[in-house]
């Protein structure tokens, strides 16, 4: 048979609809994933220990880390209290008792076993199956537990919460200015004292603190702050004065040192006082700055290996445009931009597989520190007796 001859141009006498779908939409912030840390020695059998396990409801939980009924060690009874008091998604992880403290906060901080490579403790929080938004260990308090979260805030983007020392005003602030070493995660660390009384079963119980601050801040966005967040409690372990035009009040001391406390208010009851982290970030820029920096990360996997087209870059660009402008709608930011860096774009970063996108963007404070300022207009006054007089 003769070899064939084709034209080398030619491809199809007819028609060919090729169509091109724009990059996926990177979709909303995530919600509130609470992630525990403690003891339960009376857990069921199917919990293993340092693994992260997904609590769904009231009844699941109280059976999968109580089976006995009598609420030993510190889980069941702050995890009783957050799922009554907001419906979130919570991961635990339960590490083993020991009638040593110093055992069972070696426990509770975890770390990498040398002999098989498992995570355990609060190292667990990096296996979360879901990204937890807020992670504390309920309970403990001490410099190494806080430190130890703010480096797993630091590196899973999410906000730790540290209970304080439970003794006076003062020891709170000194223990809150332990923290806050630069690079660490520390400055990301919301502390919270006094702890707090509350009656379960017929019988009162003092509560670590963080747990009032975990469900306040797990009933909000992550952008939102969770001051004036009710307090379900009897009261608190000691009393924290607060009056709202008083400066020198205990709450606005502790505030003003970097503590989150619990005061009555005129709003009846207990509530969450305190904006802040120890450093003075403002908690609610905390967590929007880590749900935006993950939304970024997560949903650009899908784009590396791809061509550095001016094409692609666009979409890039666009979708992130259109991601910014919907956060803008919501009310999460007042205003958002996306665009090329106009100079770190050079001709070096770009062979190297290298370019960069800035986001810029605004956000919303919290409502802090309100001043109204009264004076006498008595150019009313005079308009108001020409009026009068003139009747």
């Amino acid at each position: 048979m003769a070899a064939l001859a084709p034209i080398q141009d030619f491809e199809l006498n007819g028609v060919e609809v090729n169509t091109i779908e724009p990059l996926p939409s990177m979709g909303p912030l995530a919600l509130q994933v609470v992630h525990l840390v403690g003891t339960a020695p009376d857990k069921r059998g199917t919990i293993a220990y340092n693994e992260p396990t997904r609590l769904w409801n009231y009844a699941d939980a109280m059976m999968a880390l109580d089976s006995k009924g009598d609420r030993q060690g510190t889980l069941p009874n702050v995890v009783r209290y957050l799922l009554e008091y907001v419906k979130c998604i919570l991961y635990v992880t339960v590490v083993q008792d020991h009638t040593d403290d110093a055992t069972t906060e070696a426990n509770v901080i975890g770390g990498v076993d040398s002999g098989t490579g498992a995570i355990k403790g609060l190292e667990t929080v990096k296996g979360c199956p879901e990204t937890p938004t807020i992670i504390a260990a309920p309970g403990f308090t001490s410099k190494p537990i806080g430190q130890k979260l703010a480096l797993m805030g630091r590196d899973v983007r999410c906000r730790p919460v540290l209970d304080g020392p439970n003794l006076n005003d003062m020891a709170a602030a000194e223990f809150a200015a332990e923290f806050g070493a630069e690079g660490t995660g520390e400055d990301k660390i919301s502390i919270i004292d006094p702890w707090f009384l509350k009656t379960y079963d017929g019988s009162q119980l003092l509560m670590p603190a963080s747990i009032a601050l975990v469900a306040a801040m797990a009933s909000v966005d992550g952008w939102v702050s969770p001051q004036n967040r009710s307090a379900l409690c009897d009261e608190t372990a000691r009393n924290v004065s607060y009056k709202i035009n008083d400066k020198t009040t205990q709450a606005n001391f502790l505030n003003k040192h970097g503590v989150v406390t619990i005061a009555r208010t005129r709003m009846g009851g207990y509530s969450i006082i305190g904006n802040r982290t120890n450093t003075g970030r403002f908690i609610s820029h905390v967590g929007l700055e880590d749900l935006m920096a993950r939304k970024l990360e997560e949903t650009s996997q899908p784009l590396m290996g791809k061509q550095l087209t001016e094409e692609f870059m666009q979409q890039v660009i666009d979708r992130l445009t259109n991601w910014g402008q919907d956060l803008v709608a919501q009310g999460v930011i007042p205003v958002f931009k996306a665009f090329l860096h106009p100079s770190k774009n050079n001709i070096e970063n770009y062979t190297s597989g290298r370019w960069f996108l800035c986001v810029n963007y605004g956000r919303y404070s919290p409502n802090e520190h309100m001043v109204y300022e009264m004076s006498v207009d008595n150019g009313l006054i005079t308009a108001w007796l020409e009026e009068v007089v003139n009747v």
